[in-house]
């Protein structure tokens, strides 16, 4: 006969899936919807912008698109129940984009949620290991209730690595991917089979949606975004960039800021590329997120974009919806 505990347990569980059911049901939007959870460029912390986080949401299912710090609060704050969540697809493995996931799976063990599945780049597989393996102490330490068998963290995560060129389908949604030029190129490009910047194509019910992750001017992004209903583009102000570091090194050579912004300008899309990209694409709409522009400078980031796109476009907040 079942202990008391072990049927409490399961009462929770129970419990715990009519709710996700009630969530997807609650989700009946005509249309996919675009939910930015965090819109900071890079990982440093703002009190007004959090880390890069990006929810697809269909009537029927979610995918969590990258997941900075504070991703699982975030979720909260824009009234979203994550025990549904399924999947999560990882665009790059940089600290703003990952630096989340530690407090999403160990959450979800010791809440004893559903096992989810995280895509990702070549190096997720390594990265959730180490994830994995710093939540065995919970075994001992997070039992849910007195009786209840212990349960290993590895078994609450499963991981698929994809890379350039890769066509798989998550959650009934085909998703294509192209390795962009977000890193180090020439000598000092890392080996692509180790590690990859990934921009990626969702085709949702009705709606198709690009995301560019971190890149710089790419053609294989802009054939990747051919005629995308949504393109949702990171963008920085390379001056601004630029203003930062001389402010913080105002003795170093001038030489050192003219290579600080060629890279800044290969590696991320300035207002200018950002708005070319859109406009050789032939996108219907640019949402912009991981935005590294500081406010004073956003008018003449503004005007630039004006250069190469008049399209419709929008500035993303954090909970925005889309």
């Amino acid at each position: 006969m079942a202990s008391v505990a072990v049927l409490a347990a399961k009462g929770i569980l129970f419990a715990a899936a009519i709710l996700a059911g009630s969530s997807r049901a609650a989700t009946t939007d005509a249309q996919p919807e675009i939910i930015t959870l965090g819109t900071m460029a890079g990982p440093m912390p703002n009190p007004s912008r959090g880390q890069p986080a990006t929810l697809l949401r269909w009537e029927g299912g979610m995918i969590l698109v990258d997941a900075g710090d504070g991703a699982v609060e975030q979720m909260a704050r824009a009234g979203i129940d994550p025990l549904p969540l399924k999947s999560v697809v990882i665009s790059h493995i940089h600290a703003d984009h990952v630096g989340g996931l530690f407090a999403l799976l160990s959450r979800r063990y010791q809440l004893m949620d559903p096992p989810i599945t995280v895509y990702g780049p070549p190096g997720t597989k390594a990265l959730i290991a180490g994830l994995v393996a710093a939540m065995e102490p919970l075994k001992l330490t997070s039992p849910a209730l007195p009786g209840v068998p212990v349960r290993i963290p590895a078994d609450g995560v499963k991981v698929v690595e994809f890379g350039d060129g890769a066509e798989l389908t998550v959650e009934g949604v085909t998703v294509r991917a192209v390795a962009n030029t977000h890193y180090l190129s020439g000598d000092q490009a890392p080996d692509p089979a180790l590690a990859q910047s990934l921009s990626l194509r969702f085709e949702l019910p009705g709606r198709s949606i690009v995301l560019t992750g971190d890149t710089g001017p790419s053609g294989l992004v802009s054939e990747l975004a051919r005629g995308a209903d949504v393109l949702v583009s990171s963008i920085l102000d390379l001056d601004g960039a630029v203003a930062t570091i001389r402010a913080s090194r105002p003795n170093a050579p001038p030489a050192f800021f003219e290579t600080a912004r060629a890279h800044f300008a290969q590696h991320h899309l300035s207002p200018e590329a950002a708005g070319r990209l859109a406009q050789s694409a032939g996108v219907k709409k640019v949402v912009f997120t991981h935005i590294g522009i500081t406010p004073n400078r956003m008018k003449a980031a503004k005007a630039e974009l004006q250069k190469t796109w008049k399209g419709p476009v929008v500035f993303a907040h954090d909970l925005g919806r889309y």
